[in-house]
């Protein structure tokens, strides 16, 4: 088209869509269906593909948002971690099956989730269980003082939830009612140590009437 030329188009209020194509000062009319209309307005738009790089392993959950808000939910790969409860050490202490659920900005993480998710396939329906430890609320982890480290990419988050395993727990956001054992958490943590993942299932932990879903969507 030359500088003069023209492509206007005209949408009726009933519908109707009309393109005007002015070339050389030849003005040129025609009618166009609507589903053709939109569907050269859909093929015209041009989106690149959304990469996320390498994931985690177990990773089950992938979002990315406004200003490169990333949220991933990623299964954590061990049943046996390394833990600190105020100055003891817990050397291969047995957990249940655990499931993270990061948000990243950038480089930062701002938020981390942790839930006990029921044994089998992982399923939208999958169960999910009070958090028998301290430091959750609900499905929110508390770090306190202690800082996340700035990630590059994502597949970085693997090394990221064993260093928050290795965190110091405390009483914070733990009360004796989140198991069915109902004991301070230096009881819970001295009767589980010499135990296997499967005892939570069978003695330990409580449904909180939640699922896979919800804790994504948290």
């Amino acid at each position: 088209m030359q500088r003069n030329d023209e492509l206007i188009i005209h949408i009726n209020t009933d519908g109707k869509v009309f393109v005007e194509d002015v070339e050389n000062g030849v003005k040129k009319v025609k009618t166009v269906e609507p589903d053709v209309f939109i569907n050269c307005i859909r093929d015209s738009i041009r989106t690149g593909a959304v990469s996320s790089g390498i994931l985690p392993s177990g990773s089950f959950h992938f979002a990315i948002g406004d200003r490169d808000c990333k949220k991933l939910c990623i299964e954590f790969p061990a049943r046996y971690s390394d833990i600190v409860y105020m100055n003891t050490e817990y050397k291969n202490f047995p957990l249940p099956r655990l499931v993270f659920g990061f948000t990243i900005q950038g480089e930062y993480i701002s938020c981390v989730n942790l839930g006990v998710v029921d044994e089998g396939m992982l399923t939208p329906k999958s169960k999910m269980y009070e958090y028998p430890l301290s430091n959750v609320s609900d499905f929110r982890l508390c770090c306190g003082g202690n800082r996340l480290p700035r990630i590059k990419s994502l597949h970085q988050l693997d090394g990221v939830m064993h260093l928050i395993m290795a965190m110091p727990n405390n009483n914070d956001h733990y009360h004796t009612g989140r198991t069915k054992l109902d004991m301070e958490l230096r009881n819970l943590l001295e009767t589980l140590k010499d135990k296997t993942p499967e005892f939570y299932y069978t003695d330990v932990l409580i449904p909180m009437n939640r699922t896979l879903q919800d804790f994504v969507n948290s």
